[in-house]
């Protein structure tokens, strides 16, 4: 890190976004659908083209559009703002990146090193991880006070949990802040601690949810409606976990329970059993419900 400070870019107009699997793909919904410029990276064509498909198909329904169902012609507006790289290099034009790839220390760590030399130096790199401590990210690149978590369930929920680490510089954190806002989310900043805020208190909470079904306890469906119907929640623990990728929550809480040795951390066998068997929620039709892929 040089001791020259740089001068942030704060106007964005084209934001780069690494995966486009369930989060990824919802980034880029969300930002499109806001006005900017989205490139959109994956590792492979075929794994772009989901991603891409899924768009369309949310927006086809109205899934994660506040006005709901568009017309075609407005659809076409938005999905003109989205292009699709499996070049990671073509993100060296982009205004901010937000980091979506899997919750793997080692996968996010090369991510991160590569877009350092990639990307403009006076930009943000934002990573949406669950758990994982983003001060270990933020090192590898030559910029870690321009690191910043820009953590959010896009399409669903209305708020954004932005995580800033002891390196995190005010300038970067505010233009995290504006770009959420822009993007209609309320703001909470967290410390970059396991599990920062939200998932500290959830993964336990999903976790025993799982433990309930799989011990016989209740089922999935009465554990939902209670939340839905007996307390106002948008969505219950189950069909939350199937939204995000059951294999998403067995990385995050297998990585909070090696932090925190937590046994409420610690993933149920019903869980690893579902993963292994390839049943990760809406992302492959099947989860704790069964879904019109």
């Amino acid at each position: 890190m040089s001791g020259t400070k740089t001068t942030l870019r704060t106007e964005v107009k084209k934001v780069g976004i690494v995966g486009c699997g369930v989060m990824g793909s919802g980034y880029s919904q969300l930002c499109a659908q806001n006005g900017y410029q989205v490139l959109v990276c994956e590792v492979n064509d075929e794994l772009l083209k989901k991603g891409i498909n899924w768009i369309k198909s949310r927006l086809i329904e109205g899934d994660g559009v506040p006005e709901g169902p568009l017309s075609e012609q407005d659809r076409d507006v938005i999905l003109a703002r989205i292009k699709g790289t499996t070049n990671l290099n073509d993100l060296s034009d982009c205004d901010l990146v937000i980091e979506t790839a899997t919750e793997k220390m080692e996968v996010k760590k090369e991510i991160f090193a590569a877009l350092d030399k990639i990307c403009p130096e006076d930009i943000v790199l934002g990573t949406n991880t669950s758990v994982l401590s983003l001060i270990n990210i933020a090192m590898v690149t030559s910029r870690p006070d321009q690191v910043v978590g820009i953590h959010m369930n896009p399409l669903y929920f209305p708020l954004a949990e932005l995580v800033k680490t002891l390196v995190t510089s005010d300038e970067t954190l505010e233009v995290a802040k504006e770009f959420s806002r822009s993007v209609g989310k309320g703001i909470v900043v967290a410390k970059d601690t396991p599990g920062f805020i939200v998932n500290r208190l959830f993964i336990p909470f999903a976790l025993d949810a799982i433990r309930m079904v799989e011990d016989g306890i209740a089922r999935k469906e009465d554990i939902d409606a209670l939340f839905t119907l007996g307390m106002g929640f948008p969505m219950g623990p189950i069909a939350l976990v199937d939204t995000i990728g059951l294999d998403t929550l067995l990385l995050a809480s297998t990585g909070l329970y090696e932090d925190l040795k937590d046994p409420q951390c610690a993933p149920p066998v019903l869980l690893k059993k579902m993963v292994a068997a390839g049943w990760l929620g809406i992302k492959t039709g099947k989860g704790f419900y069964e879904y019109n892929k």
